[in-house]
Formats: C-alpha cells, structure tokens, sequence
C-alpha cells in the first residue's frame, strides 16, 4: 500500500480498490485498505460487495467509498449505468448487518472450508497453491497431467464429475500454467466428495 501511494501521490491517477473480499482473510491475517492511508484515500474508490459478504452474489449488490468530489462523479456514472437498486434486497441487506457476527465470522468460517479441503486434497496428486483469502483454491496438476488447463478442466468435469475453472480464462493472452481453480465454499459431503474422485487420478 505504501508503494501504491507512493507511485501515485504526485500524479493524476485514481485507485479503483476491489475490496470485496475484506472479511475471507484467513490465519489472523488483517484485511488492508485504501482506506486506512489518508493520502492514498483521497484519490481512491473502494469497492465492497453484499453478494461475497453474504452468499447472494446474484444480487450484485455493494458499496463504494470515495472523497466526496470523487464520489460526485461516481454517481454520474452510477445514474447513468444502474440508476438504481431494488428495495427489497436494500432493506434485507440493511436487516442483515444489524447482526455483526454474520460478516465478522466469515473468515473463521471459510477458513475451516479451506483446511478440511486442504486435509482431503492431501490424498491427491494435486499441488495446492497458498490462499490467504476467498473461498478458492488454486492448483497444479503437473504430476497428472500435461493438458492444457482448459482441456483438463473440461476432462476434469466430464469425465470425473468435479467443475473447477482454468486460470487461463482470466487472461488476455491465455498463459497456460496449468493452474485450475476449486471452489472450497461447499457442504463437507460434497467436498469429501470431489476430493475422493479426485483422488483416482
């Protein structure tokens, strides 16, 4: 973050900070914000998210905070892209965050997600990545495999019936590093699940 305002104290450009996962940090780890550097909140927005904080993301609902003459500009934007939110998920949001303990222990929640995967996965060929964060899990899969990511992928759910996500499809140019991405925020049947057929290969 000092770097980051270092880079932009003395220029004309904005941070647009995704902080969406601010309560998935996991291993007594802080979640750091624009927010909390005076200097580099003053030309920053930082965006939060209702969908990731309470398991609705097909509401596509959040928040930004930004210095007012900044914020002025953002609802110009905003008036003309969304215009506006619906009521009834405003007001269930507003009832959900009464209740602190809901967001605040999203992070120990998600956390037992991530070490009962990680325990299950050990019987596996699949090289696990670290996550701090989220409520996924990045691999490799060099001791099985020498597909591209997006075929594995694609053998991965056909053929053995576990969906993962290559990380090429976040790219431009499509590095294959032959990484997938897990989704860890399941039912622990489920996940025993994945992990034991994922434990055939």
């Amino acid at each position: 973050m000092e770097t980051l305002d270092s880079i932009t104290r003395e220029s004309r450009i904005m941070v647009i900070s995704d902080e969406v996962y601010e309560h998935m940090v996991f291993d007594g780890r802080l979640h750091e914000s624009v927010l909390k550097y005076p200097k580099l909140r003053e030309r920053s927005f930082a965006c939060f998210s209702f969908g990731k904080v309470y398991h609705c993301t097909g509401w596509k609902m959040g928040y930004c905070i930004a210095p007012e003459p900044l914020m002025s500009e953002f609802r110009k934007v905003h008036q003309f892209n969304a215009f506006s939110c619906n009521t009834p998920q405003q007001v269930a949001l507003a009832e959900f965050l009464k209740d602190r303990s809901s967001y605040l222990g999203l992070g120990p929640f998600l956390q037992q997600k991530r070490d009962l995967f990680i325990q299950l996965m050990d019987d596996t060929q699949f090289n696990l990545l670290p996550v701090e964060g989220s409520y996924f899990q990045c691999a490799t899969y060099n001791k099985i495999s020498h597909e591209s990511d997006v075929e594995f992928a694609m053998r991965l759910t056909k053929n053995i019936g576990v969906a993962v996500i290559p990380l090429s499809a976040f790219y431009q140019d499509k590095p294959d590093t032959r990484t997938i991405r897990f989704c860890f925020c399941k039912k622990t049947e489920t996940l025993e699940k994945a992990a034991s057929k994922l434990a055939q290969l």
